[in-house]
């Protein structure tokens, strides 16, 4: 089956060293860091079986936490991926940490653009959020005890919000972060930049349009998924509404297929 073949769900085909990961992602665009959604699975693909977050919590990850990868831990490949200038990890697909190949950022930067845009910002951001991602454009680049401390956040009754509002503002891609190489002991933390800060060296000259990038991130997703439940499509992205339309466009052009309940990428035969 393709989607095993292409998401490396077999023994035989795992992910085994780092440059065999870097390439994969940048193969399949946008790749799930850890599982249980549609997009390729980083963690599956080096275990060569489908991996996803479970009720067992920690004992879960024991799967693969002692797994070498070139040497090194599977978390320690992912941090150092993460904060590669070719791959970076957001939180658009569904809000769940994943990597995007840099092939894909000329495509996701109209979008973010259009959420940039002061009056469609107001509509989608709280007054916090807005004030959260005006001090790290503000910054340049911020860990987050210090962004927490500059806007008087570092109560621990400020954890749930501070931390929601990052969230929500990593699923528009209008932030990035890649935790800190160097943090003192005992503290992991991030360091945040804006989508233009974090890829400004990274994206070509691009004249897509936001609806135009939409109908090209559609496809390439369901492209890196090969196929897809089409209810699920539905909660991919922050932007669904404007989503659905596009869907029945790509339908109509025959650029992706349907199958029963499924969506699959037009490729696949």
């Amino acid at each position: 089956m393709t989607r095993v073949r292409e998401h490396r769900l077999k023994p035989s085909l795992r992910l085994k060293t780092k440059s065999e990961i870097i390439e994969f992602i940048h193969d399949r665009g946008l790749v799930s860091a850890l599982g249980g959604n549609e997009l390729p699975s980083f963690i599956s693909a080096i275990l060569g079986k489908p991996w996803k977050p479970s009720a067992r919590g920690f004992t879960g990850w024991l799967d693969w936490w002692s797994i070498k990868i070139s040497g090194q831990s599977v978390a320690h490949v992912s941090r150092e991926i993460g904060g590669r200038n070719d791959i970076l990890a957001t939180r658009i697909f569904k809000r769940t940490r994943t990597l995007v190949s840099n092939k894909i950022w000329p495509i996701i930067d109209p979008i973010v653009k259009h959420h940039q845009d002061p009056a469609v910002k107001r509509k989608i951001l709280s007054e916090l959020e807005v004030k959260i991602l005006e001090s790290i454009e503000s910054e340049g680049s911020i860990r987050t005890d210090r962004l927490r401390k500059n806007l008087k956040l570092d109560a621990k009754e400020n954890n749930s919000k501070f931390h929601r509002s990052l969230s929500k503002l990593e699923s528009y891609a209008l932030i990035v972060g890649v935790e800190d190489p160097h943090p003192e002991k005992h503290l992991h933390a991030n360091i945040w930049q804006t989508w233009d800060k974090r890829t400004r060296n990274g994206i070509g000259r691009t004249n897509l349009s936001y609806g135009e990038a939409i109908v090209k991130l559609l496809e390439k997703t369901l492209d890196a998924c090969v196929l897809a439940p089409e209810d699920e499509m539905r909660k991919w992205f922050e932007w669904s509404t404007d989503v659905q339309p596009v869907k029945e466009e790509l339908l109509k052009n025959k650029t992706i297929r349907r199958a029963g309940s499924y969506l699959i990428a037009s490729r696949i035969s």
